[in-house]
């Protein structure tokens, strides 16, 4: 079943709206990712101010760890042991629980580990110098988990970690898609250019696995017009791990804020990442060998190696579900 990127009357025929990004970069966007990367920046070095970190990715916190059928890379360590601050800057606080903190901890797989896709092919070579780290977390067994998706997955992830009973994302249509329908036995069709929800399955308890299915089924209806409709506007001083920065016009793509650390003057540093299509691994990207943050500054475009640039005006956050009644 196809999808799209674009307004709904694009919701049949997806083929040409749910185009992605190349993944490939080109001699001239080398060019221009590198003269937009910041200067080096210092090796990077632990602070006396940053909380402690876990020893090793924590199953009960990130479900598909616990599925061996999911496919996931082996993480090895975390996002924050592998990439402490430089020197001078504190990663920004969060609440504990957040959206923010559980990303901060998520499992990644070996250094060195390339990015690859549903297809079988080698997008990223693990020594790509734009290449950061990848997230040991799968990308599903079809083509389903595409740019936009990265987002609603890991968001997703982490209220099912929370034990959430809200989750709920929207469809290019306007239809709800929460996963207590899918509990029930209701799943996803389509009628005419539209979505619907049809009894088509017993009712059960979800485990992991059936989550997992869950969201294939909001990944196949999802796209960046639909992402950012459920999601607000956030203001650049407001800059918080799990922000991400989208693009809606075709095609669509959405850069995750993985991270975010400051310096007493003000200056802001990130690491940010992404997943392109067809389906691959979601990774961190990096300006350079010399640093993983990338230096961003409000109202500068935001520049990474794969994709046309980000505005400020694209910044985007998706909250907690509100609770019923």
């Amino acid at each position: 079943m196809q999808r799209s990127f674009v307004v709904v009357v694009c919701a049949i025929s997806v083929g040409a709206c749910k185009a992605a990004p190349s993944a490939t970069l080109s001699a001239a966007s080398e060019s221009a990712a590198a003269s937009a990367a910041p200067p080096p920046l210092p090796t990077p070095s632990a602070s006396a101010a940053e909380e402690p970190v876990p020893a090793e990715p924590d199953p009960k916190r990130y479900g598909w760890l616990a599925d061996d059928s999911a496919g996931a890379p082996q993480a090895v360590d975390t996002l924050r042991s592998r990439f402490p601050t430089p020197p001078s800057y504190r990663r920004v606080k969060v609440e504990p629980g957040s959206f923010g903190e559980w990303l901060r901890d998520l499992p990644l797989a070996a250094a060195k580990t390339g990015v690859s896709n549903v297809k079988g092919a080698l997008v990223h070579a693990g020594d790509d110098q734009y290449l950061a780290a990848v997230v040991a977390i799968d990308y599903g067994k079809i083509d389903l988990q595409q740019s936009p998706d990265v987002v609603i997955r890991l968001h997703a992830e982490w209220l099912w970690s929370q034990g959430e009973k809200g989750i709920s994302y929207r469809s290019a249509t306007g239809l709800e898609m929460p996963v207590s329908r899918w509990a029930r036995g209701e799943r996803l069709h389509t009628q005419g250019a539209n979505v619907i929800w049809l009894a088509k399955a017993r009712p059960a308890e979800l485990d992991h696995a059936e989550f997992r299915q869950y969201l294939n089924g909001v990944f196949t209806w999802a796209n960046s017009t639909s992402l950012a409709q459920q999601s607000e506007v956030v203001s650049a001083e407001l800059l918080a791990p799990g922000d991400f920065f989208l693009h809606t016009a075709s095609p669509g793509h959405a850069l995750m804020v993985f991270d975010v650390a400051k310096k007493d003057d003000g200056k802001v540093l990130a690491l940010l990442g992404q997943g392109l299509n067809p389906s691959q691994n979601i990774h961190l990207l990096q300006p350079g060998r010399a640093t993983a943050w990338f230096s961003l500054r409000p109202g500068d475009p935001v520049i990474t190696p794969h994709t046309k640039e980000f505005s400020w005006d694209g910044l985007r956050r998706l909250s907690r579900p509100k609770p019923a009644g």
